[in-house]
This record gives structure tokens, sequence and C-alpha cells, in this order.
């Protein structure tokens, strides 16, 4: 005679048991046809939806047509403002947009601001940073160093974003979107990314000539885009217009500064 397997201690009998089964549908049955349990259910379903559509509403204000053109870039767009940041002084002229005040495609004006440029240049400038550490000194490197070269070059593009605006609030007339200064100012990554690039495949030869090359050309780079907001060129506030050019000029200079703070740090 076969023994009979002892279900009071097997924890999975009840898989095997079709009335236990219909048991505990049976019991989910009765649960949700309680008015008090359906009400509560129904109020966590609307929290959720709630929630549901502010966050669409978030990603719809975020990714909107008034921030879209921020991205909208192409290759030789791509290539353009890199060589531009690399060597400004081959551009001439005032680098001015179409309208002051209106939203330009970067594809259509090579001098219009764009977020996708300083995002990935921002990458890609931790990530050589990274790589620089650990072929020069690989017993310090450490995966929160990533993290730190992030925090870095956040608190020190939000100090010179700050900086700039108080002092054009201080400018009457002067009006400059936040958005396009962080555009303009963090341009630096992509020189800095030239920089980290040139000093690895020279093992570090020529660092003090290359650094000194892309600080002086982010200084112009960024002399040449504030001067479309410079007092001199603001129709509203001619009686600046004197010290207008040396506001420019030294808000300039913050450029570079930064930019060396920002190599000094973790070497």
């Amino acid at each position: 005679m076969k023994p009979q397997q002892d279900t009071s201690t097997d924890p999975f009998a009840f898989a095997f048991n079709p009335q236990n089964i219909e048991n505990t549908v049976n019991k989910a049955k009765n649960t949700l046809d309680n008015p008090f349990i359906g009400m509560a259910y129904a109020g966590l379903g609307k929290k959720f939806s709630g929630i549901g559509d502010k966050y669409d509403s978030f990603l719809n204000s975020v990714f909107s047509s008034q921030y879209r053109f921020y991205f909208d870039v192409d290759n030789m767009y791509v290539v353009k403002k890199s060589i531009m940041t690399l060597a400004p002084y081959l551009y001439g002229g005032n680098w001015t947009l179409n309208s002051e005040f209106q939203a330009i495609s970067p594809t259509e004006n090579v001098h219009a601001p764009d977020l996708y440029l300083p995002l990935m240049s921002l990458v890609t400038f931790v990530l050589l940073r990274c790589l620089s550490l650990g072929i020069n000194n690989k017993t310090q490197f450490s995966p929160g160093y990533i993290v730190d070269s992030f925090w870095k070059c956040f608190v020190i593009s939000l100090l010179e974003v700050i900086i700039i605006k108080i002092v054009f609030c201080f400018l009457d007339g002067i009006r400059v979107n936040t958005v396009d200064l962080v555009s303009h100012l963090n341009y630096r990554y992509c020189s800095l990314c030239a920089l980290m690039i040139f000093n690895i495949l020279t093992n570090g030869l020529f660092s003090f000539f290359g650094t000194f090359y892309v600080l002086i050309c982010q200084g112009i780079f960024v002399y040449k885009t504030l001067q479309r907001y410079s007092p001199s060129h603001n129709q509203s506030a001619l009686e600046l217009s004197s010290f207008g050019s040396k506001i420019t000029i030294l808000l300039a200079l913050l450029q570079p500064s930064c930019s060396w703070i920002l190599l000094s740090f973790g070497q």
C-alpha cells in the first residue's frame, strides 16, 4: 500500500488542491465586492492616476516646443560649434541672432544656443577625467570619482551662471534667458574634452601650453557671445554703453578662471 503524503506541513499543498484554489478565488471576489474596500481601491486608483497625470504634465512641459529647439541639432552644427569653441577667432563679426527674443533653431544659426552639445560634452569630459586618472594613478581611482566630478562641474557652472545673472540684474534693460546663459557658458566642456584628449595622447608633455590655449579661447568665445547682451549692444541701456564693454570683458574672464579651478580640482 502506497503511503499518503502529509500535506499539513507542505507550504505548496494548496497549489495541488483544486478546492483550496477555488476557496481563495471566492475570498478574493468577496473582498472586492465589499463596498468599503471598493471605495478604498477607487481612492488609491485616483491618487495613482493623479500622480501619472502630473508626471505626464511635467514631461510635456520639459519636452514642449518651448525647449525642443535646444536639441534641434545636426552633425554639421555639432562640427561647426565644436570648431568655434576651439578657434573662436576664426569667426569674425558680431555673433548676433536674427531676433533678440525669438527662439532660433541651432541648425538655422550656428550662434544659437543648444543644450545637446553642453550635456554630451559634460558627460564626455567626466569620463575622460576618469580615464586620465586611471592611466596616471590607478591606485587613487574609484567609482565615486565619477560622482565627485559631476558635482564639481555642476557647482562651478551654477556659481558662474548666478554671478553673471546678478551682474546683468544690476544693468537695467538687459534681459537674458537663463537656459540660454547655461548653454553659452557650458560649451566650455567641448574645449576641455579636446584638452583632455590632447593631454592623454601627449602624456601631458604640453599640458601647460594646451591649457593656456584652451582657456584663452574660452575667454574669447564667452566675450563674443555675451556681447549680444552687453549694454553697448542694447538700445534700452545706452547710458551704460561707456563701460559695457569692460563689464563684458570681466565676465568673459570668469569663464577661464572657473575652468582652471575645475581642472585643478581632483588632479
